[in-house]
């Protein structure tokens, strides 16, 4: 009775995204356990990716690169150059996706939803809308 019907189905477009070149590094060497490769330049083994849980890491580092500790700070140092929006991106393939389709549906007038499990992920979506000047609400 209480169910609105006039609503149009819903419609989903599944895209397939490849990583990015930082992310595919992290994941082999996640995913091999790698303890040279993830915890070089790191005083502390600490400072790196855990193994601990390695579903949750691998998970992470397909979202973004940086929501592994202590990743973001060495490839800040070998990206310095870069805005931090353009560093943001190019941590990401969801986010190059993002990048090239945002401001085509904006242009068409559409509104987008995003949806993330990890709060820290919406931090970063975050501060990318914010360095490409587009209007947000969390």
């Amino acid at each position: 009775e209480d169910v609105e019907k006039s609503m149009p189905p819903k419609e989903e477009t599944i895209i397939e995204v490849e990583l990015s070149l930082s992310q595919k590094q992290y994941y082999r060497a996640l995913y091999e356990k790698n303890v040279k490769f993830l915890h070089k330049n790191k005083s502390k083994a600490l400072d790196g990716p855990s193994l601990n849980n390695l579903a949750m890491q691998l998970r992470k580092c397909c979202n973004h690169v940086c929501l592994l500790n202590g990743i973001e700070e060495e490839l800040r140092k070998q990206h310095c150059d870069m805005s931090d929006t353009d560093f943001l991106v190019k941590g990401s393939g969801k986010l190059v996706l993002l990048d090239k389709l945002l401001p085509r549906l904006k242009a068409e007038g559409h509104r987008v939803l995003i949806f993330s499990q990890f709060k820290i992920m919406l931090d970063i979506l975050e501060d990318y809308l914010d360095g490409r000047g587009m209007s947000f609400g969390r």
